[in-house]
């Protein structure tokens, strides 16, 4: 039976994770990647990808370290973070393309559409970078903690990002939906959500 320091350990690890989702770098990749679609079932499928490959890789990593005492080198860590900036720019980019072709004439949604679904896997490997970039804080936590204690903690951290992108993106569906039944305003929001991802971008090349 589990004492109460060790639950206060494990709620601390779900309740982390929860607010871990809300980074700024996540949030700032899973708008503008879903700010290409207008379907809420849609956005909460691509929330719940990026916390499922988020927490997977984690867990894997987690589990690795345990078995076989290997760790992700630091160099490859720093690329992942690095990596990070870079998918930043590219979907702030990305989303001032889908603009620009959203006022041609001929484009329709249901056309965006029909590309998202062939490319509905991108926020699983999504998750898995922001995993890989941010895990060496959670490996980290190993040595002070028994091995069981220690994936049951990256477990729940895991569980609580989940959740957290799932509660971003019911949110994010939320604000499109009232965005866009004013078309200035839906615009002006996605060319600002370009933007600040590749401000955010750029930041991030230069602080790593």
């Amino acid at each position: 039976m589990m004492d109460m320091q060790t639950l206060s350990a494990l709620a601390l690890g779900l309740f982390v994770g929860v607010f871990h989702a809300f980074d700024a770098d996540h949030v700032m990749a899973m708008s503008s990647y879903a700010n290409q679609t207008q379907k809420r079932l849609m956005v909460l499928k691509y929330a719940s990808k990026w916390g499922l490959g988020h927490g997977g890789i984690l867990l894997l990593l987690a589990l690795t370290l345990v078995l076989v005492g290997y760790q992700l080198p630091n160099w490859f860590v720093h690329s992942a973070e690095l990596a990070v900036g870079l998918l930043l720019i590219y979907l702030g980019a990305r989303l001032f393309i889908l603009f620009k072709r959203k006022r041609l004439v001929g484009y329709q949604d249901s056309s965006a559409d029909k590309q998202t679904k062939k490319a509905d896997h991108v926020p699983l490997f999504i998750g898995m970078l922001h995993g890989v970039a941010g895990s060496a804080p959670m490996l980290a936590l190993l040595p002070s903690m028994l091995d069981t204690q220690f994936l049951q903690h990256i477990g729940l951290f895991s569980v609580g990002c989940l959740v957290g992108m799932f509660c971003f993106g019911l949110g994010f569906s939320q604000i499109q939906a009232k965005l866009n039944l004013h078309a200035k305003a839906s615009q002006g929001f996605t060319l600002g959500l370009g933007s600040l991802s590749i401000g955010l971008g750029g930041y991030w090349l230069i602080l790593g």
